[in-house]
């Protein structure tokens, strides 16, 4: 019997922590939507759209914690990922973000929030105050003067005014029981009903996921196409062309003096050593062995020993993935350190390797950080060449965000000018 008692008050507390948190929320959002409303005129003379990415922003901010606080209580899955309001707009995109589902779905939430949460929030602490102090204040009212008696719900100033107060503050101990979790699942409900997108819509957002994803898994497979043709073209090809001459040669010297055969033969041994190497080199970069050998980490300590600039590399909480994936990871840190050995100018590279758990599956995380200049750009689309003087300068953050996009995965670059610069990659596990 203790045991069960002892859980229920534990979930009732849990109850009450949950409606303390959106109470305590509760200004910040009344807050934001008084700054909406003020800034709704404005929105159709054109200079209400400045403000906007500040505004969405924050509200982004806000519903993205009370999504995961209503996640967290009632234990539910957030099955897609918000969205990511990074960089500047134009005036049409603003405009856009206005009027898009996400920003719809994030007021509706607001006005909801900024309705129900500090009601809530006050009930789950008035409620227990208000039985406490009935129960226990009632029975003393004869303490008090006739011309001040207690003043409760009434004035208590006879034992059946007390009795009452008492019933009362139980009333009051009841509904402080039994109303916390009905107002907490209700709250959560809410949240998480108002800011999950609708099936239509998520679905058509998963399409246009899928379809971007799978363009870019097409350009990266041309991509490397052509580099494989064209280093078995440029390598091997015209080392073998030239192992076919020197036989050839050889062959025909052989007829009329076997001793200066010996040269071209040399010769030839030497050019089939070396397409040897390159065909070795060109399946390396399709699969590398010391992926299935080591594994990632293992592969990963081998690409900073190499690089000239001093790298120092965490792969604790890393753990195995799919090939695929494990190759990407591979090239995409090979590109980083070659790139920032290039254009970084810095003195010292961290590399972090790490799975990370999200609600629907585990993503593989590469972060290398360089100490230099900075001033590193996506290329617009994952094309064209990048801009900036930090760690992907050239067409390396343009493979980076291909690589990645084909595996549905992401790149972000934090790069300001002067540095550092922080480039981290996602890629799902379970794509």
């Amino acid at each position: 019997m203790i045991l069960p008692a002892r859980a229920s008050l534990e979930t009732r507390l849990r109850d009450v922590r949950f409606l303390l948190r959106e109470g305590l929320s509760w200004p910040a959002s009344l807050g934001l939507l008084i700054a909406g409303v003020v800034l709704l005129p404005f929105l159709p003379l054109g200079v209400g759209l400045y403000p906007v990415p500040r505004l969405l922003a924050a509200l982004n901010l806000l519903a993205s914690r009370a999504q995961a606080r209503a996640g967290a209580y009632s234990s539910a899955v957030v099955p897609f990922d918000r969205r990511r309001l990074d960089g500047r707009q134009s005036f049409g995109e603003l405009a856009a973000l206005v009027s898009a589902p996400e920003t719809k779905r994030d007021v509706s939430w607001l006005l909801f929030h900024g309705a129900f949460a500090l009601l809530a929030g006050c009930l789950a602490v008035a409620l227990p105050l208000a039985a406490v102090l009935y129960v226990l204040a009632a029975p003393w009212w004869m303490l008090f003067p006739q011309a001040t008696p207690l003043e409760l719900a009434f004035p208590v100033t006879s034992w059946p005014a007390a009795a009452v107060t008492v019933l009362l503050g139980l009333a009051y101990a009841l509904a402080a029981w039994l109303l916390p979790p009905w107002m907490a699942r209700r709250l959560s409900g809410g949240t998480l009903a108002i800011l999950s997108p609708r099936r239509y819509d998520e679905l058509s957002r998963r399409i246009q996921d899928l379809s971007a994803a799978r363009a870019s898994a097409l350009t990266a497979h041309a991509a490397e196409l052509r580099r494989i043709e064209r280093e078995l073209h440029d390598g091997a090809q015209n080392r073998l062309v030239g192992v076919v001459m020197m036989l050839g040669l050889a062959q025909r010297a052989a007829e009329t003096d076997p001793a200066a055969a010996v040269p071209f033969i040399g010769r030839a041994q030497d050019a089939a050593t070396e397409a040897l190497a390159g065909l070795r080199e060109a399946v390396h970069d399709i699969y590398p062995p010391i992926l299935d050998e080591l594994g990632l980490g293992g592969a990963a300590s081998a690409l900073t020993s190499r690089s000239p600039i001093p790298c120092s590399l965490d792969v604790h909480g890393l753990l195995r993935a799919p090939a695929a994936v494990e190759a990407a990871a591979y090239f995409i840190l090979a590109e980083a350190l070659t790139n920032a050995a290039k254009h970084s100018d810095a003195s010292r590279i961290e590399v972090i390797l790490r799975t990370e758990a999200v609600p629907r599956e585990d993503v593989l995380v590469v972060r290398v950080n360089d100490d230099g200049r900075g001033g590193a750009a996506v290329p617009p689309h994952g094309g064209g060449t990048g801009t900036g003087t930090g760690l992907a300068a050239g067409t390396g953050l343009a493979g980076i965000a291909r690589r990645a996009s084909a595996f549905g995965g992401k790149l972000i670059l934090t790069s300001p000018q002067g540095g550092p610069t922080e480039l981290r990659v996602e890629l799902p596990c379970a794509f």
